[in-house]
């Protein structure tokens, strides 16, 4: 029986042309090796926020752009911390419900629902109450969806991280509306790490950044170059047997490592 394959890669963190992350680093190389290879496997890619560097400007998403361009294949793409969701919607002629960077992208069974948890000037996330009855509403056609976004909805360790998740009242929200409907998996990135933990009735996910990891010193955040990495969920024609697993992208593209969980 064939199986829908989504794959999710997340905080690329693109510098623009002529810029550069940090020291050591290679966003660009990494992204670009994720996404072509991450092509030959799956049905669909979407890229949970933080897509460029720092502040979402037009010379960033003119980086992001060239990479898209380069590797030739539709990416949907989710707005983070450091994105401007607005500009992204007309820089990517991306669709949109009220303002915000909302939308569902139908799979051969079932649908990627796609939500925008981002607050100008803020790191934290949020979904306001119209987010939540437009997600009610998707939901109710019965099928199954695995819903993306860029903040994470459950608590991680550490004030560090916890402080710039989706606020409690979203989280709240959010898992009474997924408790609700057939929800296979809520995935998130922003924590540049991997974990998962029940949430409203399914499992949410944390996705690695492809561009680079945390090591946490206290309430310290240092940085430090990490591997293409992404993730990838997968379930059968009747939207059963839905597994996640994490696949690492060797710099040559000759072999693959993969841990389940």
């Amino acid at each position: 029986m064939a199986r829908i394959v989504v794959a999710q890669i997340s905080d690329p963190h693109i510098p623009g042309p002529g810029d550069a992350l940090f020291a050591g680093s290679d966003p660009v190389g990494n992204l670009t090796l994720a996404l072509r290879h991450a092509s030959r496997r799956t049905n669909s890619i979407v890229i949970t926020g933080d897509c460029v560097a720092r502040s979402g400007t037009d010379n960033e998403y003119e980086g992001l752009a060239i990479i898209l361009k380069s590797v030739g294949i539709d990416v949907s793409l989710c707005a983070g911390n450091h994105d401007d969701s607005l500009k992204m919607q007309r820089i990517f002629s991306l669709p949109s419900c009220n303002g915000r960077l909302d939308y569902v992208v139908p799979q051969v069974v079932g649908n990627l629902v796609v939500l925008d948890t981002s607050r100008a000037g803020r790191e934290d996330g949020s979904l306001d109450v119209a987010q939540l009855q437009w997600l009610d509403d998707v939901l109710s056609d019965g099928k199954p969806a695995l819903i993306a976004m860029h903040h994470p909805c459950f608590r991680v360790g550490g004030p560090t991280l916890d402080n710039v998740r989706l606020d409690n009242a979203s989280i709240s929200g959010l898992s009474e509306v997924v408790a609700r409907h057939k929800v296979l998996g809520v995935v998130s990135g922003h924590a540049h790490m991997t974990i998962s933990a029940p949430f409203g009735g399914t499992t949410a996910y944390i996705c690695p950044s492809v561009a680079y990891e945390f090591s946490i010193n206290g309430r310290d955040l240092n940085y430090r170059p990490g591997l293409p990495q992404y993730m990838e969920y997968s379930w059968g024609e009747d939207g059963s047997a839905f597994m996640a697993r994490v696949v690492t992208v060797a710099p040559d593209e000759s072999h693959l490592l993969m841990e389940h969980f």
